[in-house]
């Protein structure tokens, strides 16, 4: 059965400028043990990045023909969400706030993140991260270390 997960754009950046690299976490997608979710306004801000000229030019790597390639590779067969509504509003950083909408929109247990902003969402001792853990208990924001444990972690019997 495969899991359902939101990847922030970094996470895309990271694995299409560096691809000599093997991410575990995007290993999964292909194995299809994670489906990834995704929206028009995540997307947007993934090929934006990936586009950029400051970009391409520090990371031979992505082309506009290599960037293309890799998101084909890993957009075929993510579960689509054309309307997400907007729950919550990340204070910090407003705009990464599509990424928990998706998630919730989606009902996907994780957002996978390098994101500090959004990290510190599952911080409890913080005002932000009781707040966000109480209305929003099933969702699980963490980095890709920290996904990729639970994912492998035994499960109680």
């Amino acid at each position: 059965m495969s899991t359902l997960a939101v990847f922030d754009c970094m996470l895309f950046f990271r694995a299409a400028a560096r691809p000599q690299r093997t991410y575990a976490t995007f290993r999964l997608v292909e194995e299809a043990r994670v489906t990834l979710c995704m929206s028009p306004d995540v997307l947007a801000e993934i090929h934006d990045v990936l586009n950029r000229p400051e970009h391409h030019t520090k990371f031979p790597a992505l082309t506009p023909k290599a960037v293309d390639a890799f998101l084909a590779r890993y957009l075929r067969a993510v579960k689509w969400f054309p309307n997400v509504a907007e729950v919550y509003t990340l204070q910090r950083d407003p705009k990464d706030s599509k990424y928990v909408n998706l998630a919730l929109a989606a009902e996907a247990p994780y957002l996978v993140t390098t994101d500090r902003d959004l990290l510190d969402l599952m911080k409890p001792e913080t005002p932000e991260g009781r707040e966000f853990i109480q209305r929003f208990p099933k969702l699980k924001i963490l980095d890709p270390v920290a996904f990729l444990h639970e994912l492998f972690r035994p499960k109680p019997l």
